[in-house]
């Protein structure tokens, strides 16, 4: 992610952000589902958005960043205020391509196992270790619609709660750094301190 190029189109996000990559099952309709799982870039589920599906999603909850996935006319979703659009395609100057090269980890899969937000947040941790964090997605998919939609809002959960997890370690060793504490070594280290 190059989170100065997204501020500079107006949009905030938290440290390592959650978004879900390409389609959901079903299709359109799951902005509500993903504010209410908590990601902090809300999507329509949709394979190919359009103006009125990501009118819709973005709808959901105003304020919170919601990107489009691959849509036939990118300008008219940045014309209607999309700012995020996830493209293999170049896209308008006025947004943010959520391309193949950005910078993240990928830690919910298209696999019918619910993964271990624990075991998630290790991870989280260990590549956020690895450069800067700031400049981290946490992600998930793509390859989710292929599944049912109560094992994908699961899957989803742990990715918010993995998260969470990773951004209160980050947080809790910039602090001990801050007051003389020492930063832990140990990547298999339990993200919660435990």
């Amino acid at each position: 992610m190059r989170r100065d190029e997204i501020t500079a189109r107006g949009v905030q996000l938290p440290l390592l952000p959650t978004l879900v990559r390409g389609a959901l099952p079903g299709g359109a309709g799951w902005a509500e589902r993903l504010a209410g799982i908590g990601l902090d870039v809300l999507a329509s589920g949709a394979a190919r958005d359009t103006v009125d599906s990501w009118g819709a999603a973005a709808a959901v909850l105003p304020g919170r960043p919601c990107r489009a996935v691959a849509p036939d006319d990118a300008a008219a979703l940045v014309a209607a205020g999309c700012r995020l659009i996830e493209s293999t395609e170049p896209v308008p100057a006025e947004a943010y391509r959520i391309g193949l090269d950005e910078a993240g980890v990928m830690v919910v899969s298209d696999s019918p196992e619910v993964e271990d937000p624990n075991r998630i947040a290790r991870l989280v941790v260990n590549a956020a270790r690895q450069g800067d964090p700031s400049q981290l997605w946490v992600t998930a998919g793509p390859g989710l619609e292929t599944l049912p939609g109560d094992v994908v809002e699961q899957k989803l959960r742990a990715l918010v709660e993995s998260a969470v997890q990773a951004r209160m370690v980050l947080a809790k060793e910039q602090f001990d750094v801050g007051t003389g504490g020492e930063r832990p070594e140990n990547g298999d280290r339990n993200p919660s301190g435990g």
